[in-house]
């Protein structure tokens, strides 16, 4: 056949809806790597957190009903030999001094916070405290060594 006739036969398949299928070397597709730009990512800053410390509230210790009292020698001011805490009372008013702080009560069952107290309660000499000034963190560590299990006191952590 003549290369004519070739190109005659070719064009009448090709229009006439028939399939060819054609054999000989499959073609390679070579895809070429895509190029990706990554947008910058905005990133907000992370919300900003705020710990607010907790108040300490000290608690006084408060006498339900008058106490027996005894004078402290050489003074004006009476104390109280019952009460595992300080207290104090001077013309008619009950003190107490608790984890450094002095409270006021004008009479026994309430207390308040004060910033100044009578010359003669200050004057009182220190073994007439219960827990002498400047002595509660010294005690409190004494109490928690005593509730510490040996091998935690020792690595410090009580």
């Amino acid at each position: 056949m003549n290369p004519r006739m070739l190109g005659v036969i070719a064009l009448a398949i090709m229009t006439s809806g028939c399939v060819v299928r054609a054999v000989g070397p499959r073609p390679v597709v070579v895809a070429e790597p895509a190029v990706v730009v990554a947008q910058p990512a905005v990133v907000a800053p992370p919300p900003q957190i705020v710990v607010e410390p907790t108040p300490v509230f000290i608690a006084p210790p408060v006498l339900v009903a008058p106490p027996r009292v005894v004078l402290v020698p050489g003074t004006q001011v009476y104390t109280v030999p019952t009460a595992s805490f300080n207290v104090f009372v001077y013309s008619g008013h009950y003190y107490s001094y608790h984890q450094g702080q002095w409270f006021h009560a004008p009479r026994h069952g309430a207390a308040v916070a004060v910033a100044a107290v009578p010359a003669q309660i200050r004057a009182v000499p220190p073994k007439h405290y219960k827990i002498p000034p400047g002595q509660e963190r010294k005690m409190e560590r004494e109490e928690r060594a005593e509730r510490c299990p040996p091998g935690l006191a020792k690595k410090g952590q009580c």
